[in-house]
């Protein structure tokens, strides 16, 4: 992560997004890393149901 981080604040980003599913540990590991929870996506549909995605954005 920090290898794409850095890349991305080279190439001028100010702002990077990642996103995990709720009912995985990844969402942990990003707020340690300083990512915050901005938005969530549901897919309510029946057949296409899944785990809220959690949207998450780090300010470089």
């Amino acid at each position: 992560m920090a290898h794409w981080e850095k890349k991305m604040k080279s190439m001028g980003h100010g702002l990077v997004m990642t996103s995990t599913q709720s009912d995985e540990t990844a969402q942990h590991f990003y707020r340690v890393l300083g990512y915050r929870d901005c938005g969530a996506l549901t897919l309510p549909f029946p057949g296409y149901e899944q785990p809220l995605e959690i949207i998450m954005a780090k300010q470089m």
